[in-house]
């Protein structure tokens, strides 16, 4: 029997050599090493490598997991969303100004306006 992957959304930070912004992304919810280096950051699985490229995920409960970039690429694409919603908000207002606008030339073709 063949299975498919549920469609899930899930957080990602690509991991570049800045640990700055994995630090920004984890917000202290995973063990992490950073020594020399080398990054491992502390899974369910065990200890994990992270090489500059990967891409850190935050899993549907809360775990975190380093992923290749080529694994991520073929498996994820971006939702749409952002995680401070601005992309989601931009999206929105694109949106509600083109059906205003259709709303108003539906007005003007019947006469109100």
């Amino acid at each position: 029997m063949k299975y498919q992957k549920k469609p899930v959304v899930v957080e990602a930070v690509q991991y570049d050599g800045n640990l700055s912004s994995v630090k920004k992304f984890i917000d202290h919810k995973v063990d992490y090493e950073f020594s020399k280096g080398n990054f491992n950051i502390l899974t369910l699985e065990g200890r994990l490598h992270v090489s500059d490229g990967d891409y850190i995920i935050k899993g549907v409960h809360g775990e975190f997991y380093p992923c290749k970039p080529d694994i991520f690429e073929e498996t994820y694409e971006p939702s749409g969303r952002s995680v401070d919603g601005k992309l989601l908000a931009e999206k929105a207002a694109s949106i509600k100004h083109d059906i205003d606008k259709q709303s108003r030339r539906e007005q003007r073709r019947k006469g109100f306006l």
